[in-house]
């Protein structure tokens, strides 16, 4: 039988609420980069070939979202990498990961 998981004190609470904000910043962060990705690259050149805008404000829109995506895709790894490296913390209360 394997052991329970150790009682969790406030620096684990505190360790734990940041892991999870971070997890949800690289959440926003990914649904922000692929809403500038697929606006840039998909929908402005569809409302171009259908003439509901201007191919002059498509070509003034397109380079800053993809330049937001950019910027989005980087804070997408850094984001991951520190939430990866936090995960750590479990280990201080719950000694099993592969369950």
């Amino acid at each position: 039988m394997m052991p329970d998981p150790d009682a969790m004190n406030s620096v684990d609470w505190l360790e734990i609420g940041k892991w999870l904000t971070r997890i949800w910043v690289y959440f926003f962060c990914i649904v922000g980069f692929a809403f500038t990705l697929v606006t840039a690259h998909a929908l402005i050149p569809s409302l171009v070939s259908t003439g509901h805008i201007p191919k002059e404000l498509a070509d003034r829109l397109r380079p800053p979202m993809y330049a937001t995506a950019v910027v989005l895709l980087a804070a997408i790894g850094f984001f991951l990498a520190l939430t990866v490296g936090k995960a750590h913390h479990i280990e201080n209360f719950y000694d099993r990961w592969w369950i």
